[in-house]
């Protein structure tokens, strides 16, 4: 399996096997995954706010699939050249997301790269263990390898106080920003998301069912939330980036929307069909609610300095 980065005007490349290892993953085949099995009807959420509960695995469109938990998303991007894993959910959870992924008929290590949306705890927790199960390469923006491999959490982040360590994950390599990753014919672009996180990041690629395509957009948060102490008005704040991210996702083309934490999307709901899965006009709608609520934390700071 060739593997490439490939930065906007810059075209680079790595192998994330050896031609050795490319022939023996071609003679063993990679499943793909099929409809889940479930031992008894789907038992809905108790709760859409809980990181941890777990929920069976469904079809996003194509050969992406949700296998997260009632209140975090995690994406599987199936191909013939081995899957995708974007975030993994807090570490409690990380056995609920490798039993998703494997009543899908496929198996761990057939996931061969992770990435993530950014470096908090109820994201990618459980990242080591899942990096641990599967063997998979983990890409990540370069300005938080070190957090990644030392699983402390980052100064720079306006939730310092608050966050919870992770622990350290194995087997990191850095990419550049809104750089291409291409496994086979897949292409997920990277879409560099800084605000909420040093190290946010949104992916967008597409997916085709009975050649009817979409674009899919896995949006970073846009939430200008923080510890006590943080201020998004400070000069050295991440406004300006969170901002950036914004118009970023506005202009993205998006027609079906995944948010890290499904409630910002209604994305369960969706998927099980009781509300339109596709929405041209998603991420635009959610960019402009991310961009007025940083307005709103900007106004709301500047009110309590002049008190």
């Amino acid at each position: 399996m060739n593997f490439q980065i490939r930065p906007l005007l810059l075209i680079t490349s790595i192998a994330i096997l050896s031609h050795t290892q490319t022939a023996n993953a071609n003679r063993i085949g990679i499943k793909m995954p099929s409809e889940p099995k479930l031992a008894s009807a789907p038992t809905a959420c108790k709760s859409l706010d809980d990181w941890n509960e777990p929920t069976h695995a469904r079809r996003i469109y194509g050969n992406t699939w949700y296998v997260g938990t009632c209140g975090i998303s995690v994406v599987l991007i199936a191909t013939p050249n081995g899957h995708v894993l974007i975030d993994s959910a807090p570490e409690k959870a990380s056995e609920a997301v490798r039993q998703n992924i494997l009543s899908l008929g496929v198996k761990l290590n057939d996931i061969k790269t992770i990435l993530i949306t950014h470096e908090h705890h109820d994201h990618m927790g459980g990242l080591a263990s899942v990096q641990a199960a599967t063997g998979a390469k983990v890409l990540s923006r370069s300005n938080i390898v070190d957090v990644l491999k030392s699983g402390k959490n980052d100064r720079r982040d306006p939730q310092f106080n608050e966050l919870s360590g992770f622990d350290p994950v194995a087997n990191v390599h850095a990419f550049e920003d809104a750089s291409t990753i291409t496994i086979g014919d897949k292409k997920i672009q990277h879409l560099p998301m800084s605000g909420h996180a040093p190290g946010g990041s949104g992916w967008t690629w597409q997916e085709c069912e009975k050649s009817v395509c979409k674009n899919l957009v896995f949006a970073d948060s846009l939430g200008s939330i923080s510890d006590a102490t943080y201020r998004y008005s400070a000069p050295d704040s991440l406004a300006n980036a969170l901002r950036e991210s914004s118009q970023l996702v506005a202009k993205t083309t998006c027609d079906i929307l995944i948010t890290g934490h499904g409630t910002a999307s209604n994305l369960l709901a969706r998927l099980d069909q009781k509300a339109p899965l596709i929405d041209p006009k998603a991420c635009l709608i959610y960019a402009e609610r991310g961009a007025q609520a940083l307005l709103n934390r900007l106004t709301q700071e500047k009110s309590e300095y002049n008190k």
